[in-house]
């Protein structure tokens, strides 16, 4: 059998530029998806042990080397979901992989894993490496208080541990960012959600504030006595009509789940009906287009040669975009005006210049790796480094066709001639 990694699918992808950054956003965004909103809690016939396993995806809390457990690297969120039938997927916390999966009571064996071919650290690779090494060892796993996940080798010993939700559903409000209902002609940005200890919540939507209390079991959520608290609202008519669609789908919520930054409100069938980020959504609504970055040498900001360079940051913590003609992703993390990223994963294809590929993964790396805080102002995002040296600034709207004394007019710098 192929080792993971070496198998004849992942040959060096020679595609164009544009379409290696839809593979690229596509991947970030239809894969959380499919983690956060398709499980079923009501598919029949399963058995018990299936229907535990594929209820959620579980993220890996540490794995085993010769020298004992070793935890997961920061910010790497190392996922693995099964389905119903018998295909299992994740991320490594460097690329996107696809297998095959046999369950016969607590007998589990995983086989054919097959991955994208992103690039990212040695420390990173390397537990990408030992986990997909690992999940091919596989033979028998357990479930403990249905939130915990073990898999061992065929001597009985403990080799992967995983746990069912990435963090706790209460503390930070979480914001509304897509609904699934025809929502044409309202605006979610106002609309929060926060659980409170005591089985208590809060939350606003516009103008009016809300209140109540829910139940947590496991996976089960359930809100109840959800109201309106007083505050008049300016427009009454059609903020209660918004309140009351919004309210509808509270009470028709049967589960959750926690994807990175994300929750997913679940139906009765499993399926998402409301999504929340706990991460702002002055970042994950807009697509950014990166004008002017900080040379490496820290020499002052230089223009972006004129390619199609995009960045998203998504609501469920990873970023992802085209820096430079690598595309790449990364988890990143924000509190209030602060920001951090961890380590990237970055697409290197044959067919380029070495040499103008390494200078762009030490873009890279030196502006997303250093960034501390950030500012969004006027359609512009700007990342600073810990001593407030402007690392980039980035647009809502794509100016690669304007020219420099154009956007040094709007976005006053300095441009060092390249």
């Amino acid at each position: 059998m192929d080792e993971p990694g070496q198998n004849p699918l992942q040959r060096p992808m020679r595609v164009a530029l544009f379409g290696l950054l839809i593979s690229v956003i596509s991947i970030g965004i239809l894969v959380p998806m499919y983690f956060a909103g398709n499980w079923n809690y009501n598919i029949s016939p399963l058995d018990e042990n299936q229907s535990l396993l594929s209820r959620q995806s579980w993220h890996l809390t540490s794995y085993w080397t010769e020298e004992g457990a070793v935890p997961v690297i920061n910010k790497t969120d190392v996922i693995i979901a099964f389905d119903t039938d018998r295909k299992v997927s994740g991320s490594s916390g460097c690329n996107i992989y696809f297998g095959d999966y046999d369950l016969s009571g607590d007998t589990l064996q995983i086989h054919q894993i097959e991955s994208t071919q992103m690039t990212s650290t040695s420390e990173v690779l390397n537990q990408e490496k030992i986990f997909f090494s690992l999940l091919l060892k596989t033979k028998t796993y357990t479930i403990q208080n249905e939130h915990y996940l073990m898999l061992f080798d065929e001597s009985g010993n403990s080799i992967l541990t995983f746990t069912s939700q990435s963090q706790p559903i209460q503390g930070k409000e979480w914001n509304l960012w897509y609904p699934q209902n025809d929502t044409e002609g309202y605006s979610f940005e106002q609309t929060k959600l926060q659980f409170l200890d005591g089985n208590r919540l809060k939350g606003s939507i516009g103008l009016n504030k809300y209140c109540g209390t829910y139940e947590l079991q496991d996976n089960f959520i359930q809100f109840k006595s959800i109201e309106i608290c007083p505050k008049p609202p300016t427009s009454r008519d059609e903020i209660i009509e918004f309140d009351e669609w919004y309210l509808s789908l509270l009470e028709r919520a049967h589960g959750y789940s926690i994807t990175g930054s994300q929750l997913d409100i679940l139906n009765d069938d499993g399926h998402s009906i409301l999504s929340f980020t706990k991460m702002p959504l002055s970042l994950i609504m807009t697509d950014w287009y990166p004008q002017q970055y900080q040379a490496v040498n820290g020499s002052g900001l230089l223009p972006l040669a004129e390619t199609y360079d995009l960045v998203n940051f998504m609501p469920d913590g990873k970023v992802i975009g085209t820096i430079q003609e690598i595309p790449f992703s990364a988890q990143y993390d924000v509190d209030n005006s602060s920001i951090s990223f961890g380590p990237f994963a970055m697409l290197i294809t044959e067919d380029k210049d070495p040499r103008k590929m390494d200078e762009s993964r030490r873009v890279i790396k030196s502006i997303f790796g250093e960034a501390r805080t950030y500012q969004v102002h006027n359609g512009v995002l700007k990342m600073f480094s810990s001593d407030g040296e402007t690392l980039m600034i980035m647009t809502k709207t794509d100016m690669s066709s304007f020219s420099r004394q154009n956007i040094s007019h709007q976005y006053p710098i300095e441009i060092l001639s390249s």
